[in-house]
């Protein structure tokens, strides 16, 4: 293995920006594969770290991994445009010579990715591509695309999903980027992909401009909201139910195993995370996760802006999406655990109590283990649906042609929303929808809405028990208002638009002359006039 910034080195094939646990990951992912990778960080220490793991892989060639902590030297361990070879003929060698220079940031989105490009686009010729394998603000990412293709550099926003342990392995992607950047890129990728049951690579083209990064946003808005249900499931079970972590995990596994959460990622690191044992002599019993902190900080401390933009999405697209939002605002109201222990004291409100449910006997339990199961599934795929929704009205607003049936396909392996039987109900249902019209999926195929219907009076059922026990299960009520409300044919909003046309002049239609779509209403009335008010 060369030295880090070694001048002799100048047949690099693709260069990783980053070499952080994500980083490091593709490093030793894309090198098993048997391309040579010139790997950077400011950081010495962690290039060294990251070079030291190669040798130690068993899996990895050491040879094909380089560190660098130049940008400009990382760019010159490319071949050069007319570099020569003995060995080769002179058409290999022009073909050589013609391929770009390929880049992948795994950085925090923002400010640092910024300075990487000030700092890389300079050293950069007509050709070369930069892969932007972080979690990014779509927006950004075409403002990005804009500067660079002004030299003729390609900026590719791609969505990198499953984390750390993906990236090593083999991830999800969703590269968002010109149909040319694809046609290069493509057999890279689908050898580094994820692979799902099938056999096929879980990376798609997801269309242009910031397509491959918004596909990733809600993705992890998805993901957010099954995290919540799933954690104020596990709540109910053990606090309410009084089930042990042990035999929640068992119930978790049983579920990963088979019916409608079979080979759900969540909850199959769920069952597992729950065995877990700290070894402290304090939790060894309970398992680790009784010491832990019942707080998350991630969005709140700005290290992963997914959620907030999800959430921003879901009110600047006016897409109903209840189960991502509520997951948000749990993971805000949990983050500082201080101020809200001080919360706590003024409000005094009762806290959570054991469910009555508690005392069924065993025939009677497992029924209701079974409701909670269908509860549980119906949020999840109802988590789903909004996600889709939200998919499918961005990429009509930006002409991205998004195919949600490819969204569904990359991610069956290698991602966190990963969840086989879902996934095998749904591709045959959203395949048929072409990527240009904005579409209501429990509209546009009945089945879906019919699943969901079967799941309602479960989920009913669960969200009493929180009820009854003040127990809190924000995103697992959410679900539920989501399907009464959508569902439901008449809404109390009728008082509601009659106070806006009262105060504000906003006009209403009538209930005798209902017509589609959502625009001003043709009717006001001046309440003012009327005798009495």
């Amino acid at each position: 293995m060369a030295d880090i910034d070694n001048d002799k080195v100048q047949d690099v094939e693709f260069g990783i920006v980053g070499s952080g646990s994500m980083g490091a990951g593709m490093t030793l992912l894309f090198s098993e594969h048997g391309s040579k990778i010139g790997c950077y960080d400011y950081d010495g220490d962690a290039v060294q770290a990251l070079m030291d793991e190669a040798k130690k892989d068993d899996s990895v060639d050491e040879s094909l991994v380089h560190g660098f902590t130049s940008l400009e030297k990382l760019v010159n361990a490319f071949p050069k445009a007319d570099s020569k070879s003995d060995t080769s003929s002179g058409a290999e060698n022009e073909e050589r010579s013609k391929k770009p220079r390929v880049f992948v940031l795994s950085l925090p989105h923002g400010k640092p990715v910024d300075g990487i490009l000030d700092e890389l686009l300079p050293l950069l010729e007509k050709g070369d591509m930069i892969i932007d394998g972080g979690n990014e603000w779509w927006e950004e990412t075409e403002r990005r695309q804009r500067k660079t293709k002004e030299k003729g550099v390609e900026w590719i926003g791609m969505g990198v999903s499953g984390g750390y342990q993906a990236a090593r392995h083999g991830p999800s992607m969703s590269p968002g980027c010109s149909p040319e950047a694809w046609d290069y890129l493509k057999p890279y990728l689908e050898k580094w992909a994820a692979k799902a049951p099938n056999g096929e690579p879980c990376v798609l083209h997801m269309g242009g401009g910031g397509a491959g990064h918004y596909v990733k946003m809600i993705h992890n808005g998805i993901e957010h909201a099954h995290l919540s249900i799933l954690c104020e499931i596990r709540s109910l079970l053990k606090h309410q139910l009084g089930y042990t972590n042990d035999e929640i995990s068992v119930l978790f596994e049983s579920w990963w195993k088979e019916g409608p959460l079979r080979g759900n990622f969540l909850v199959g690191i769920g069952y597992k995370g729950l065995k877990f044992k700290d070894g402290d002599g304090l939790h060894e019993e309970e398992g680790i996760v009784e010491g832990m902190e019942d707080k998350v900080t991630q969005d709140v401390d700005k290290s992963e802006g997914t959620g907030t933009w999800s959430t921003k999405e879901i009110g600047e697209r006016h897409v109903a999406a209840p189960a991502i939002a509520a997951s948000h605002q749990l993971r805000i109201i949990s983050a500082d655990k201080f101020e809200r222990l001080e919360v706590a004291k003024n409000l005094n409100v009762p806290q959570p109590s054991e469910a009555e449910e508690k005392k069924l006997d065993k025939e009677k339990k497992d029924e209701l283990l079974k409701t909670i199961h269908s509860a549980v599934y119906g949020a999840m795929l109802s988590a789903f649906v909004q996600g889709l929704n939200i998919i499918t009205r961005a990429s009509k607003d930006e002409k991205w042609g998004i195919s949600l049936s490819n969204c569904l396909k990359i991610w069956r392996a290698g991602c966190i929303i990963q969840s086989d039987a879902i996934a095998e109900f749904l591709l045959p249902l959203v395949e048929k929808f072409p990527p240009s019209e904005p579409l209501n999926l429990l509209r546009a195929a009945p089945e879906i809405a019919q699943e969901l219907a079967r799941t309602y009076e479960a989920l009913k059922k669960v969200c009493l028990i929180a009820l009854e026990t003040d127990a809190v299960a924000p995103a697992l009520s959410a679900s539920l208002e989501y399907l009464k409300a959508v569902g439901g044919k008449n809404l109390p909003t009728d008082f509601e638009e009659m106070e806006l046309d009262y105060f504000g002049h906003h006009n209403y239609d009538l209930k005798s002359e209902p017509g589609k779509g959502h625009e001003k209403g043709n009717y006001h009335t001046e309440f003012s006039r009327m005798p009495g008010v």
